[in-house]
C-alpha cells in the first residue's frame, strides 16, 4: 500500500491536500483528535472513491503520537509522505494572554512536530529516502498581537523544520515546509485549499539533488 499521513487533518488546506494525493493513487491516514470529524472526513473521501482511513489521538502527546503512528506502521506499513498540519489557534489580545496557554499551544504547533522528527527522523536516514512536511504560515515572519501563540509557533516550528534540515543535509530525506502567506479561502483564486494542495505535490514529487526546502506562497 502506499499512503500518506496527514497529522493534525481537518477543513481546509489537509482536505484538499487528501483529495489531491488520493487522486494520484495514494491511500491516506488521517489523525486529529475528533474522531467524528475523521469519520466525516473519511466518508467524503470515499464518495470520491479514495481510500483513506484514521486514528484519533492526541498529536501534541509524545506517548499518544507514538501510539497513532505505531498503529498506522502496524496496518500500511511506511508512509511516502507525512504532513505535519497541526496547529493550534486561539485569539485574544497580547496584554489579556497568559503564559500557560501559549505552552499549551506551542505543544500542538511545535512540540508534536519535534517529537514526530525523533520518532520517524532516524528510520529515514537509515533509509536515506522520505518525505516530511510541513503547513507553514506568513505569521512566521512576523508576530501578531490577537493571534499570538499562533504566530510564536508558526515561527518556531519554521526555524525548527530549518534545524532538522541542516541536520539531514546531502541525503535522500526531503524536509520541506510550505509558508501560505496569505488568508486560505475556497473562493480566492491564490490561496483556495486546491492550489496549496498542488504545491505540496510539487515539492512531493522532486527528485534528490533538487529538493526544495521552503516554498514562501
Amino acid at each position: 500500500m502506499k499512503y500518506i499521513i496527514i497529522l493534525g487533518s481537518g477543513p481546509g488546506i489537509s482536505n484538499a491536500v487528501a483529495r489531491k494525493f488520493g487522486q494520484e493513487g495514494y491511500t491516506i491516514a488521517l489523525v486529529a483528535r475528533n474522531k467524528e470529524s475523521l469519520k466525516k472526513q473519511v466518508k467524503e473521501l470515499h464518495a470520491l472513491t479514495i481510500d483513506s482511513f484514521y486514528v484519533a489521538g492526541d498529536i501534541a502527546d509524545e506517548n499518544s503520537l507514538k501510539t497513532i503512528l505505531g498503529k498506522i506502521r502496524d496496518k500500511a506499513g511506511h508512509a511516502s509522505m507525512i504532513l505535519y498540519n497541526a496547529a493550534a489557534v486561539g485569539v485574544r489580545d497580547i496584554l489579556e494572554q497568559d503564559w500557560e496557554s501559549i505552552k499549551t499551544h506551542l505543544d500542538v504547533s511545535v512540540g508534536g512536530y519535534f517529537n514526530l522528527m525523533k520518532m520517524v527522523l532516524p528510520f529515514c536516514l537509515k533509509n536515506n529516502s522520505g518525505k516530511l512536511f510541513v503547513t507553514g504560515g506568513g505569521l512566521a515572519m512576523q508576530g501578531d498581537p490577537q493571534v499570538t501563540s499562533l504566530s510564536i509557533g508558526k515561527a518556531a516550528l519554521r526555524n525548527m523544520v530549518q534545524a532538522f534540515q541542516k541536520r539531514t543535509e546531502n541525503s535522500g530525506v526531503h524536509i520541506a515546509q510550505l509558508t501560505v502567506c496569505g488568508n486560505v479561502n475556497p473562493n480566492d483564486e491564490k490561496y483556495n485549499p486546491d492550489s496549496i494542495a498542488g504545491k505540496f505535490w510539487e515539492l512531493f514529487i522532486q527528485e534528490p539533488g533538487h529538493f526544495q526546502g521552503e516554498i514562501i506562497y
